[in-house]
């Protein structure tokens, strides 16, 4: 049986299933809105939070700048005033900037030698220039892993020619292995290059410093060459200051004489020494027993002001050791622009490194070392290492022009933290203080 509502009872079901379709679409937008509002909140804070993160990595960058900046602004206020009476016055204002602070971060500037972490940057002629290994030099046997091979093969990778030496290889090699290079025939320009070397693998030259920063992993213990080794340093013809050295060979007596506040007859014969081989090193000018203990007074250098303690007569008499310091520092044999492989600073280099130049006699090395410590300001001249004991004139005169008391290319090693502490970041800057402005030879950032 069909039964018949009324029209006013069927109009109110019909209206109730309407606001029930309403309600339940109602329902469904503030669900869905709910979840748009959720979503854009939790996307507004990932984008705050990430904006933070930013920000405090940006305070950090700035932080460690601020850090390389300190050190460039000490380093060019020494080169402007050499104190060349105390070495290592620089490494200690160095330490001094070392660790400071701006208004959003912090810095800390340190390297490792010999497992040991140190203030302050890395004097870079701390280590053994690579660029000075020759064909007949074997000295790098004394590094841990080093083979003969090996050093064949960066000695030929750095050599003009293109022949092999015994255990070294040349473009063929590396041609007949498909890899995209050849050697360079030229001086090797950073550290990391010796990895294309054949026979150069990553582990023996890094060791526990990975990114080649002076920096190590505190859970490795392993020391690669790196930590020895340098590409960075060279010398040229100019003094601290960046003013040029006074060239010997080719002057005139008259102005080496004036120049150096010595006779006549002692500039004639430093002239002759300066011309007797076409390789002559200064330094082995200690060694050719024409130095002696004079006392009379002399003319002072005429761009320094120090007394050279001789004779400025025409007699001949022999070079007093102050004289040799004055020649030695002041004088250069061959182009002032010549650029030459980086010397060893007595001062800061380690007791392995100092093996390695004395390896005819490695413990020479602690000699040099407990010198360096017993005197508050450091080797001020090569000549002081004739106070060692052991080294002779001869010695000296030998390996004397791989040797100095001053470092001028540092790499600075940056860590800045941000305001609160939670980021940090690395510059590694390796920079040249022999010229004025302070140039920048390498910048990395992590």
């Amino acid at each position: 049986m069909t039964v018949i509502l009324p029209h006013h009872q069927g109009n109110r079901r019909l209206t109730r299933n309407r606001r029930g379709g309403v309600l339940a679409i109602v329902v469904w937008g503030i669900a869905l809105l709910s979840i748009v509002v959720a979503a854009t909140q939790i996307v507004t804070f990932r984008t705050a939070a990430m904006g933070a993160k930013n920000l405090e990595r940006v305070q950090a960058r700035w932080a460690a700048r601020a850090g390389v900046e300190q050190v460039i602004a000490v380093l060019g206020a020494e080169a402007e005033d050499p104190n060349t009476t105390d070495a290592i016055a620089l490494t200690r204002t160095l330490e001094d900037v070392a660790q400071g602070q701006i208004e959003t971060g912090s810095w800390s500037i340190s390297h490792v030698l010999e497992g040991v972490e140190y203030l302050g940057p890395m004097d870079e002629s701390a280590k053994l220039n690579i660029n000075s290994l020759v064909s007949t030099d074997y000295e790098l046997l004394e590094l841990e892993g080093m083979s003969l091979d090996v050093i064949d093969a960066i000695v030929d990778w750095r050599d003009e020619d293109d022949e092999v030496s015994l255990m070294g290889a040349e473009e063929d090699f590396y041609l007949n292995r498909n890899l995209a290079y050849t050697p360079r025939n030229a001086d090797v320009k950073s550290l990391a290059e010796l990895e294309l070397v054949a026979g150069v693998w990553p582990e023996d030259l890094r060791g526990g410093d990975h990114r080649l920063t002076n920096s190590f992993d505190p859970n490795e213990t392993i020391s690669g060459w790196g930590e020895y080794l340098t590409a960075y340093t060279y010398s040229t013809g100019a003094l601290q200051t960046g003013e040029p050295k006074f060239r010997i060979d080719g002057a005139e007596t008259e102005d080496v004489a004036a120049y150096f506040g010595i006779s006549n007859q002692q500039a004639t014969e430093l002239l002759e020494f300066s011309t007797s081989s076409e390789n002559v090193q200064l330094e082995s000018l200690i060694a050719q027993n024409i130095g002696g203990s004079a006392n009379s007074s002399g003319l002072p250098s005429r761009r320094t002001g120090r007394s050279s303690a001789g004779s400025n007569s025409d007699s001949a008499m022999p070079f007093t050791d102050e004289q040799y310091r004055v020649i030695l520092d002041e004088g250069w044999i061959g182009e002032l622009t010549e650029r030459r492989p980086g010397r060893i600073n007595v001062n800061t280099a380690t007791q392995k490194a100092l093996e390695v130049v004395f390896s005819f006699d490695p413990s020479l090395a602690e000699d040099v070392i407990s010198l360096r410590n017993s005197r508050s300001g450091g080797i001020t001249s090569i000549m002081d290492l004739l106070e060692a004991g052991r080294i002779t004139p001869e010695l000296l005169g030998a390996v004397g022009h791989r040797l100095t008391t001053q470092g001028t290319v540092f790499s600075i090693t940056s860590r800045g933290t941000s305001q609160f502490g939670d980021i940090e970041t690395a510059m590694f800057v390796v920079v040249d203080r022999s010229t004025l402005p302070i140039q920048i030879m390498e910048y990395r950032e992590e």
